[in-house]
């Protein structure tokens, strides 16, 4: 009696064991009828457009300043930007270039284009090196931006100029000459100290102009 009593015990409680077990799992396992729960939406990737260039804001961008220490000392691009192709030839001119070697800056000059952008806007842009504290930038006049403002449009086009060719190159200065009908209406040279701590959002090129020294003809 006591015998059957005891197995009678251990039925149960093995019974109670395997129901806490079956318990368990089926509050662990996953409801297969359920609905999945929807992916969290990805946040949405913001797109800065940049601005159209124009005469009224010309002035305010820039290219990318040109790290000379940095393509000297490293392989690879260290900005994250610079293609590994223009950078192998930065980096192979740049001992030449800190040195102040005038043909490599010509060909700094031929290879990045720095006033690139700038042709529709100008004819015969060209640029040279006549030492290695300055670069020059000429331009030729487009008629159509001379006929409302030009003092305006020749301003925008310097200083524009003098911020391509300053980030381009580690000259003191820039200097820029405009010409209308084979006749030079703007002569002005840029220093790099007076472009510094400028905000050119909030900038009057024609001020700034006029304050680096700039001669105008009415021509």
């Amino acid at each position: 009696m006591t015998e059957d009593i005891n197995r009678m015990t251990d039925t149960n409680e093995l019974l109670r064991k395997m129901r806490a077990i079956t318990a368990d799992l089926w509050r662990e396992s996953p409801d297969v009828t359920a609905e999945p729960k929807p992916a969290p939406e990805k946040p949405a990737r913001v797109v800065v457009k940049r601005p159209d260039i124009g005469i009224d804001n010309l002035w305010m961008t820039a290219d990318e300043t040109i790290d000379w220490t940095d393509a000297l000392g490293h392989d690879y691009p260290a900005d994250g930007l610079t293609s590994i192709r223009l950078w192998n030839f930065y980096h192979k001119q740049a001992e030449a270039v800190l040195s102040g070697d005038t043909k490599a800056y010509a060909e700094v000059l031929k290879k990045a284009n720095p006033l690139g952008e700038l042709t529709a806007f100008a004819e015969g842009i060209s640029m040279r090196a006549p030492d290695p504290g300055r670069v020059e930038g000429h331009f030729n006049c487009r008629e159509e931006y001379m006929t409302d403002n030009a003092k305006k449009y020749l301003s925008a086009m310097g200083v524009r100029i003098a911020r391509d060719l300053l980030a381009c190159l580690p000259v003191d200065e820039v200097g820029v000459t405009a010409s209308r009908d084979g006749e030079t209406v703007m002569d002005v040279t840029y220093r790099r100290e007076q472009l510094l701590h400028r905000n050119f959002s909030f900038l009057d090129p024609v001020k700034l102009t006029e304050e680096c020294g700039a001669v105008f003809s009415d021509k």
